[in-house]
């Protein structure tokens, strides 16, 4: 049995292609080894340049000696390192396979797998697991998205407020924080909200906003926002406020406003001071944007 410095020294070795041919031979003929290159090539994709790993391999190694003292049955010496990084890359290889995030006044166009069209809106995040693309068309989402999607199988979004289910069709969809809304353009999409189950057709909207639920229909092709143009319906003013933050980068002070005002209307998202005077002059409140632009600070 080898010692967990010598488990170390051969694993090197062995990364920096520094085995002898007898040693190779070996280690290839191990039923295990394939999976190691796997694990290595694996590691090849990532930057690991502020990673301890002897730090991580002394702690794994210490846990798997724990094990041992129970009477868990030993690993063949050669592999005790090999296992320790196999855990460590286990956490990037085996999770979401593609995620995607924009930033402050960023729309991010994402092509996924089958050739659908996916674009978030600011500050949103989407992943899915591309490896099961073609069985599982399912994204998780976080903000705001529209997308296009390609005639196949089903084609989910999830998000924390609720569920929509297509086949082929193109619809946006909305939730942050108690706010879940869907729009559908074109095709048909099904929502799933809470006790909410719904059929939406082109020109169909779908809203729940805490306990309350409704639809209408609009005349639109596309989301205004994909042209630089939020646009609200009837929706409280937090939400509006919280729009303008992710579109300019800017903190709203909020200290007594009625929060839930409902606000209907629309603001440009390339253009701060004509986005702040529409909002705030039809709220009929004064305001001022501090020195640095980052802060709308409400006259008392």
């Amino acid at each position: 049995m080898l010692d967990d410095k010598k488990d170390n020294i051969f694993l090197s070795r062995w990364i920096n292609g520094e085995l002898t041919d007898k040693e190779l031979r070996e280690f290839q003929s191990h039923p295990e080894y394939e999976h190691y290159v796997k694990i290595m090539a694996g590691a090849d994709a990532l930057d690991l340049r502020s990673y301890d790993i002897e730090q991580q391999l002394s702690v794994l190694k210490s846990k798997r000696d724990a094990k041992k003292s129970k009477g868990v049955i030993k690993l063949w010496p050669y592999f005790a390192a090999a296992a320790s990084i196999a855990i460590i890359f286990g956490i990037f290889l085996f999770g979401p396979d593609q995620s995607y995030s924009s930033d402050f006044g960023e729309k991010l166009i994402v092509t996924l797998p089958d050739g659908s069209e996916m674009t978030l809106n600011a500050k949103s995040i989407a992943s899915f697991d591309k490896s099961d693309w073609e069985n599982n068309r399912t994204i998780e989402l976080e903000g705001e998205a529209f997308f296009k999607v390609k005639k196949g199988s089903k084609f989910t979004v999830t998000t924390n407020n609720g569920e929509v289910s297509v086949l082929g069709t193109q619809f946006n969809v909305h939730s942050q924080n108690s706010l879940f809304e869907v729009n559908c353009f074109e095709g048909k999409v099904s929502v799933v909200n809470n006790d909410n189950k719904e059929i939406l057709t082109a020109g169909n909207a779908f809203r729940n906003l805490g306990k309350n639920s409704e639809k209408w229909t609009f005349k639109a092709s596309n989301p205004s926002w994909l042209t630089n143009t939020s646009s609200f319906r009837s929706i409280p003013i937090r939400y509006v406020f919280n729009e303008l933050e992710q579109q300019y980068n800017i903190k709203i002070e909020q200290e007594g406003l009625n929060l839930g005002y409902k606000y209907t209307g629309t603001f440009p998202n390339d253009n701060i001071e004509v986005a702040l005077k529409t909002v705030f002059s039809t709220l009929d409140i004064e305001y001022r944007l501090s020195e640095d632009g980052k802060t709308v600070v409400l006259e008392k």
